[in-house]
């Protein structure tokens, strides 16, 4: 594992992993509520309530507490009975360029993976009562690629890219890839993995790790008006869909999901 102080992988000031955010509150004009606290911002316009990351001097690494926020926030939309699907982003366009390099990485040995706050995201996200819509015009690498993946939908603009680097740090990443492998077939995800090259937004969605690929500057109005789409039936109706996704999701990937977070480890051989 690269000890602190060690450069960071070009172009993002990351290691790739795979302020309190203020209550939600209704204002004199329901179409549109915001709510802003760093390093996150959340949107409520309408049904589609908006994350977005708010680290861009970090090409928003996201660290420990940002982790932590991003998972109450998950929590609280979820929660609100006027919301019906999310929208994920990053302020500049990098979703996430990792976990963030200037913490130093958890032991598993001391803390088990699943435990994590960079875990918890991650599930989090997969495991959202409503659908979760990932938009990608810049940078999203290891964390980031894991984000995509556990989103029920990702849109990405035409210059966004991808790419799974861990290996070059010394370790397989267990964390983001079980995510990914949940629309990428395993065979590649392995590649992505080992090579740790970087690639496009028409090769991401040509294996499906994307959803809809847009012009470039149009992802986030793209997932907007996705998440709006998604989100036009009735609430009960999303949240039994949702349901019934995880159902699905849970026969199929739960068993990879527990192996890979108890083999889970940042050592260097």
């Amino acid at each position: 594992m690269p000890s602190r102080g060690r450069p960071s992988l070009r172009p993002p000031a990351c290691l790739p992993f795979g302020c309190a955010v203020d209550t939600i509150g209704r204002t004199a004009h329901p179409e549109e509520q915001r709510v802003s606290a760093e390093p996150l911002r959340i949107d409520v316009t309408g049904p589609v309530g908006l994350v977005e990351i708010r680290r861009p001097d970090r090409r928003n690494a996201i660290d420990t507490a940002t982790a932590t926020l991003l998972v109450e926030a998950v929590a609280r939309l979820d929660a609100d009975p006027a919301v019906t699907a999310i929208v994920l982003c990053g302020q500049g366009g990098d979703l996430s360029s990792g976990a963030d390099m200037a913490e130093p990485a958890p032991d598993p040995a001391d803390v088990p993976w699943r435990q994590t706050p960079h875990a918890r995201l991650l599930r989090a996200v997969r495991t959202s009562a409503l659908p979760v819509v990932a938009a990608v015009e810049g940078w999203a690498l290891g964390l980031g690629v894991g984000l995509v993946g556990a989103s029920t939908y990702a849109v990405a603009g035409g210059a966004a890219r991808f790419g799974l680097p861990e290996g070059q740090f010394g370790f397989f990443p267990m964390g983001a890839a079980p995510n990914v492998v949940r629309r990428v077939r395993p065979d590649v995800v392995l590649r992505w993995a080992l090579t740790g090259r970087r690639f496009g937004a028409e090769e991401a969605a040509a294996h499906a790790l994307v959803t809809d690929v847009v012009p470039a500057g149009e992802a986030l109005t793209a997932a907007r008006d996705l998440a709006a789409e998604l989100g036009s039936a009735p609430r009960h109706v999303v949240t039994a869909g949702m349901a019934w996704l995880r159902e699905w999701a849970g026969h199929a990937m739960g068993p990879l999901d527990d192996w890979s977070e108890e083999h889970m480890t940042f050592a260097e051989e």
